[in-house]
């Protein structure tokens, strides 16, 4: 009888790909592993919690006798489990029955949310947590004979006093060439041929070189040093991947673009989507430092129609933050130029921003939010989560972080933060109340153009007005959520995707609330009369274009001003002409509808919004080579 080893994984909730992760660790050993013909290593990847619940369920009616089986041989089953933030909080719960069900099983715990063992061993029903690069430990577990782990690098565990026991620092693998490909045993296509998955998470290098405070990625099992795959190895994996039918390749690259040849790289995925229609997205995070190359390599995978965001990860412009979180000297900073002609160009460019970093306050980041609102046509804020084996979680206590449990899971996802050394939990909590207003608002697409225009001209303030929009338009949907404190605003963030839904319930009225609320802001910070007419007319393009409940619908519309090219020059991150406020039009809006049945929440907004048929064409630009 062969020894069971379970391995088991699971995507988020918005992206469930093949599981490459179990698949490298498995591929590893059965190249290099001494007892490899003794292992039964079976691939158990869940797509949601309901499926981690059918397969405890199976486990319960039939799995279990192949484990008891095996310990009845002299053979000790092992369930191993690949842990995330998103799916850390399941499969706590998961292992706790399956530990409580089969004492003897051995449950192994690996990746990123797991690196601060001392949360967990003792706490929790785990044996060992492999600490670093999985390969080479997971490869020496399963060849161990006597189950005495103490000589295997990278493991922690408790000892029969229950104290915490860490053996030597697993040394990273240089040579990646050295790691076989997961698709030696990784299955893409059922029977007919057709792909099990429409996405696959995919890495070209390992490595970060940058340490920033509130990350994992430059430390623990990924590093500071960059080093990456063979240019032959990954085009081979692209080509079957493509073959296979997947139709989404998504970079696990820290800095896609670091490298000279990440640019080989993007043109061969553009090759392939011209010779076979796939990929239909290519994602990744950018490098730091936004070259001429990496410039380069976006408007190629643009042009292709393979870029679904171009993200410059800024997390935060106030100087405290910047050099609390070791990122003062970081390239991305350096982002106008850059932002602008991506806009120009129609590059789906967006900035990234964390809320709730130490050093930062509301304050500054209201300042920073407006300043970048003027620059990116996308801005996504991010709510600061306290994660294991960072710099951060190590200082919690010398920065007097405040936190609370994401969604009542405390360690099992993460931690809020909602508080520290420079801004109290009022402040903290009043942040992620400006995330939810930005979301609602600016990614729900309601009034994107608006806002934009005002963050462009400058003279008024327009993040402490998102929330002053919200705080309005809660008071408006309060009877339809009779259960929920709506004055609570961990509760409102928490609850932003049934709110967003209810007030297209109420459309007209959502909008009237808007404009009441916008003009009486502008009317105290002293506006112009042509500065209110022109938002007015702001305003009627955010409504025509706003995501729709129903049906697909086709609508035209007369107004006094070329909506067509303020819209243009909006899109183009540019103050649109004084002449086009006095120029009449007519234009047709193609709405998709689906708000309520396609999209649930705002973060899709911009999926369903209204199109202008016969827009004009973006600019194209060329990269600027100094």
């Amino acid at each position: 009888m062969q020894r069971p080893v379970w391995l088991l994984s699971m995507d988020s909730d918005q992206f469930f790909s093949a599981p490459t992760t179990t698949a490298t660790l498995t591929a590893y050993y059965k190249k290099y592993g001494k007892r490899v013909e003794e292992q039964h290593i079976e691939f158990v990847h869940f797509e949601n919690s309901e499926h981690v619940q059918q397969w405890q369920k199976q486990w319960h009616e039939h799995i279990i006798d192949t484990a008891k089986a095996a310990i009845t041989n002299g053979l000790l089953p092992i369930v191993g489990l690949s842990f995330y933030t998103w799916n850390a909080a399941d499969f706590l719960t998961l292992i706790a029955d399956l530990k409580n069900s089969l004492p003897e099983l051995l449950i192994i715990v690996g990746g990123p949310h797991v690196q601060q063992a001392e949360d967990y061993l003792g706490q929790d029903p785990i044996d060992l947590i492999v600490l670093g690069e999985g390969e080479r430990t997971f490869m020496e577990v399963l060849d161990t004979s006597d189950n005495d782990f103490s000589n295997i690098k990278g493991l922690a565990y408790l000892d029969t006093n229950g104290s915490i026991i860490k053996t030597g620092e697993r040394e990273r693998i240089k040579d990646l060439n050295e790691i076989p490909s997961p698709l030696t045993v990784m299955q893409l296509t059922d029977e007919q041929g057709q792909p099990l998955y429409k996405s696959i998470s995919y890495e070209t290098s390992r490595g970060c070189p940058f340490t920033c405070a509130f990350c994992e990625w430059g430390t623990g099992a990924i590093g500071s040093k960059m080093n990456q795959f063979d240019l032959d190895r990954v085009k081979k994996d692209w080509d079957e991947i493509i073959q296979s039918g997947i139709e989404n390749i998504w970079l696990a690259d820290s800095n896609f673009g670091a490298l000279k040849e990440d640019l080989e790289k993007t043109r061969y995925i553009c090759e392939l989507k011209q010779e076979y229609g796939l990929p239909k997205t290519f994602a990744t995070s950018w490098s730091k430092k936004h070259s001429p190359r990496v410039q380069e390599m976006v408007l190629m995978l643009n042009h292709n129609g393979l870029l679904p965001h171009y993200q410059l990860a800024l997390q935060t412009l106030t100087p405290l933050a910047l050099e609390l979180s070791n990122r003062t000297n970081m390239a991305a900073n350096k982002y106008e130029p850059i932002a602008k002609e991506m806009a120009r160009a129609g590059v789906p460019i967006a900035a990234e921003l964390i809320w709730g970093l130490p050093g930062d306050n509301l304050k500054d980041f209201e300042t920073n939010l407006d300043t970048l609102l003027a620059t990116f046509p996308n801005i996504n804020i991010f709510a600061y989560t306290l994660l294991p084996g960072t710099e951060f979680y190590e200082k919690r206590h010398e920065y007097k972080i405040e936190a609370i449990p994401v969604a009542g899971y405390g360690k099992a996802k993460g931690e809020y933060v909602v508080g520290c050394h420079t801004f109290d939990r009022e402040e903290g909590i009043e942040g992620y109340f400006l995330i939810t207003s930005h979301i609602i608002l600016i990614h729900g697409h309601l009034i994107p153009l608006s806002t934009r225009y005002l963050a462009l001209e400058g003279s008024i303030p327009v993040s402490t007005l998102l929330r002053k929009v919200v705080y309005a338009l809660l008071d408006s949907i309060r009877d339809e959520f009779p259960d929920l404190d709506l004055s609570d605003r961990m509760i409102v963030y928490e609850n932003r995707n049934p709110i967003y839904v209810s007030l297209f319930r109420q459309f007209e009225t959502t909008f009237a609330i808007i404009e009441d609320v916008m003009i009486d802001w502008l009317e105290e910070h002293n506006a112009s009369p042509e500065l209110i007419a022109r938002h007015r007319a702001h305003l009627q393009i955010d409504k025509i274009l706003a995501p729709m409940s129903g049906k697909k619908s086709l609508a035209n519309y007369h107004f006094d001003f070329d909506a067509e090219k303020i819209y243009s020059e909006l899109e183009a991150m540019e103050l649109p002409s004084i002449s086009h406020y006095k120029q009449p039009c007519s234009i047709t809006i193609e709405t998709p509808g689906g708000i309520g049945d396609i999209l649930k929440g705002p973060e899709g907004g911009n999926w369903l919004k209204g199109k202008i048929l016969e827009q004009n064409k973006p600019v194209v630009i060329t990269v600027n080579q100094q």
